[in-house]
């Protein structure tokens, strides 16, 4: 195995598929009171644009071995299901049988390892994570190890069930880790000229005793999947009691777990900051500027539930999207 054996995978949902609603309902029911943020619509509609990641992947990431597609059951319908390079995976192909249905993503993600066939490297893109620029294998793995930016920065505190699974992700890193640790590897994570004003953070913050919070990027991770086992391995517990979440809660743990866990054992190859980046939905000329006129090869476009207009927003987003990748690829019908 070298550094080009590198998987993707890429996880989604169509809101509007009947049997899928039906099913949701019943497991609300089921479930009873949850955080009304974990079941609202916005977290399951569809910007009609999943096309532009393949899109993107082919042009731009031409070198990815396998696309590991995670749905519920429901296809695009645009998608070629015998396109080379893609393996369709459903949820019932590898998540353990006692935590479905789900409607958490935290469980999904949380056993994307299990998936049959996947690379020992992967990277796992949301569906609304999109390639912009030319990449390289290296740019994802260097010396059989993830790249990525190390950053101690401080956890928000809000009244939020992201913040709260941050919180809990904190919890069992500080459980395992310290501060001697990212000393130990401090030449991945003082690197100024790589990492900017976030070095400088990292420098401020770590002057505390335990780790307050590490930054994270909301981009495309690179991933071992012996790191994950690991992480199963010793908080087994923890992670089981968040996939039985039918809907995620303020008491789950996220994949952000696995990243955080591989910066402080130091299993990462340091990257620059500007990389990705996250971009509001709702801001279209930042969008668009990120798309055309930045340093970054990869953003998420990510969805907000303050949009006024959906159908609009929606319209922006994916003509700015079709001018850059306007040619079907392979995996399109």
């Amino acid at each position: 195995m070298n550094d080009t054996d590198i998987d993707i995978v890429i996880t989604w949902v169509d809101g509007s598929d009947p049997d899928w609603k039906k099913e949701k309902v019943r497991a609300l029911k089921a479930e009873g009171k949850i955080d009304k943020s974990a079941a609202t619509e916005v977290r399951y509609r569809d910007w009609d644009n999943l096309q532009y990641i393949f899109r993107g992947i082919e042009r731009f990431m031409p070198w990815v071995k396998k696309i590991h597609f995670v749905t519920w059951g429901h296809l695009p319908h645009w998608l070629d299901i015998d396109a080379p390079k893609l393996h369709i995976v459903k949820h019932s192909d590898f998540i353990p049988k006692k935590y479905l249905p789900t409607f958490n993503s935290n469980t999904i993600e949380l056993n994307l390892h299990r998936i049959p066939g996947l690379s020992e490297k992967f990277i796992n893109f949301n569906d609304d994570m999109f390639v912009i620029k030319e990449t390289r294998p290296r740019d994802f793995f260097e010396k059989g190890l993830p790249k990525d930016m190390a950053c101690i920065s401080p956890q928000p505190i809000q009244r939020s069930v992201i913040a709260n699974i941050e919180l809990n992700n904190l919890k069992l890193i500080n459980a395992h880790f310290s501060r001697d640790n990212v000393i130990a590897s401090k030449e991945k994570w003082f690197r100024p000229f790589l990492y900017g004003q976030y070095a400088l953070r990292t420098i401020l913050f770590l002057q505390f005793s335990s780790i307050i919070g590490i930054f994270e990027p909301h981009i495309p991770f690179s991933y071992l999947r012996s790191v994950i086992n690991e992480v199963w391995e010793k908080e087994y517990e923890e992670l089981d009691h968040t996939c039985l979440h039918k809907f995620r809660t303020v008491e789950d743990v996220n994949e952000w777990l696995f990243r955080s866990w591989q910066l402080m054992l130091g299993e990462f190859e340091p990257r620059q900051s500007n990389f990705g980046k996250l971009i509001a939905a709702s801001d279209i000329d930042k969008v668009q500027k990120a798309i055309f006129n930045s340093p970054y090869k990869m953003i998420c476009i990510n969805d907000d539930e303050h949009i006024v207009d959906f159908e609009s927003t929606r319209s922006k987003v994916n003509a700015i999207l079709e001018c850059l990748l306007p040619n079907k690829s392979r995996f399109e019908k």
